[in-house]
């Protein structure tokens, strides 16, 4: 159990199945055995036939490589998730504006990820997933492809941006 507000962190050798278990929690794998439940709500039950897709579920996952649209403005990869869920071009607008603010990225929202360092991209990522207001973030080794001083840097503003959003967390590291 993770509640609203938590930070979880899911420690293991490579290979032990971090990575599947957050796949399994975003929709984005179906697990062969055991339920799933997301605020309240049955979202996986192999035994019941149960599945709902990952489009469907109010989570929100940032992966190892920041997966960030290479051909996309970090404006553009932040709204995203608001534009396939149909909301007005004003409020994707205002959205995004706020977004880039919470995670100092004013003035580079039209820069493409080739032109961001990695911190920057790992920013816009973190925007992507906290711009929907999910009651869940996974973190699936969100900061290994960032040098030391950034990673540190990041930790403490993941922590902080957890607490002012209030979203339960699960990280993976190895």
């Amino acid at each position: 159990d993770v509640s609203r507000g938590e930070f979880v962190v899911l420690l293991g050798p490579s290979g032990c199945g971090k990575s599947t278990l957050l796949r399994c929690i975003a929709g984005l794998e179906r697990p062969s055995a055991g339920e799933i439940v997301i605020s309240n709500k049955l979202v996986s039950s192999a035994d019941r036939g149960v599945y709902l897709p990952p489009e469907d579920r109010n989570i929100s996952m940032m992966f190892q490589t920041y997966a960030v649209w290479p051909h996309m403005t970090a404006e553009q990869n932040v709204a995203y998730p608001l534009r396939v869920r149909g909301r007005s071009r004003s409020e994707i607008d205002e959205r995004v504006r706020l977004m880039l603010k919470t995670v100092d990225l004013v003035g580079l929202g039209r820069e493409y990820p080739g032109q961001l360092s990695g911190g920057q991209q790992q920013r816009v990522a973190l925007a992507r997933s906290l711009i929907v207001n999910p009651d869940v973030v996974l973190f699936d080794e969100p900061l290994s492809n960032v040098d030391a001083r950034v990673r540190r840097s990041l930790r403490r503003e993941l922590v902080a941006m957890q607490r002012n959003f209030s979203f339960a967390s699960v990280y993976v590291t190895h």
